[in-house]
């Protein structure tokens, strides 16, 4: 018996687009979903083959509109891999990092020792990551940056730092600018706590850069900085999720014809998942985020359970690393 995508590439309606999606989910597991970190392991539950997991994922809807949906809307997934964080790496360095320096700095940029005066600013950094989910040695061997030796995440510091002994440091390091960088955020709420803690106990210029960021998460820490008065506080996203790439509950003006009925096989999913577990956000992701993100190192849980929520009853694309 053939799979429903080999049912639907015979289907004269669903045909040409079955075909194309096929061709292009398996050219993508090829190339990038190859990389997801999750599935690299061999494991008798998670099968590492990404066509597999679709065909198994799919056979979880009971509605064959579900299953359609569904299997369309991979097409629309944004997979953050691993030579994108690269290039986000890249481009915080070189567009945003070095030109806050020099505006800070007054560097003129076409004097002969302008680049002696940015590398000694940068020596006088502290480049840390907001969550320990940023991989900082990955971001410092891409930049080509250093920094300070000590790189610790700013929410962990929330729970367990000493702002003397943060001081002390700051003081003994010569430290004259905060960087705090993060790979993904959706809603904004650990990244607005690390930016309020960190300004709380560091008084100089605080750079913060998410990579990748949602709009709701940007309007949050737009609102934390501006509320809270965080006058020492520069905020510069790498890249901003627009709100009409999301799915939420509600119906963004603009967004692709299929996400309508891509709710419905969320909350469908989410209908049948949580006989099994609860699960926070419920059926469009951790707060509604409604993201459609995929990191090769992980899924957020910002992205609808659909699409990582791994069980006996549920098979997902990407099934998620649960963190501790």
């Amino acid at each position: 018996m053939g799979s429903k995508i080999d049912e639907w590439e015979l289907n004269v309606e669903r045909r040409d687009r079955a075909m194309y999606l096929r061709g292009l989910y398996e050219t993508m597991a090829i190339q990038l979903y190859g990389q997801y970190e999750p599935t690299r392991m061999v494991s008798h539950r998670v099968s590492r083959k990404f066509l597999k997991r679709i065909e198994s994922w799919i056979d979880c809807f009971d509605e064959d509109d579900n299953k359609w949906a569904a299997f369309r809307s991979l097409e629309y997934l944004l997979f953050a891999w691993q030579s994108e964080f690269d290039e986000l790496y890249r481009h915080a360095a070189e567009n945003i990092i070095k030109p806050w320096l020099i505006d800070i700095n007054n560097i003129d940029i076409f004097s002969s020792n302008a680049n002696k005066l940015i590398d000694e600013a940068i020596e006088q950094c502290w480049i840390c990551p907001a969550t320990d989910s940023l991989r900082i040695n990955g971001f410092l061997h891409v930049s080509h940056m250093k920094g300070k030796s000590i790189r610790p995440d700013w929410y962990s510091l929330c729970e367990l730092g000493s702002s003397g002994r943060i001081g002390d440091f700051v003081k003994k390091s010569n430290v004259k600018y905060l960087i705090v960088i993060e790979d993904f955020s959706g809603t904004g709420s650990q990244l607005s706590k690390s930016i309020e803690y960190a300004a709380s106990v560091f008084k100089g210029p605080i750079l913060v850069v998410p990579l990748i960021i949602c709009a709701p998460g940007h309007n949050k820490v737009q609102s934390t900085i501006s509320s809270k008065s965080l006058q020492n506080v520069k905020y510069v996203p790498g890249l901003v999720i627009s709100e009409d790439c999301l799915v939420g509950k509600n119906a963004i003006d603009g967004q692709p014809k299929l996400f309508p009925k891509l709710r419905e096989a969320m909350k469908a999913g989410y209908r049948k998942i949580k006989k099994e577990k609860e699960l926070r956000g419920k059926a469009f992701g951790y707060q509604g985020t409604g993201s459609l993100v995929v990191l090769y190192s992980n899924c957020p849980n910002n992205t609808p359970p659909i699409f990582h929520y791994n069980g006996e009853i549920w098979q997902p694309p990407f099934p998620r690393s649960a963190r501790a």
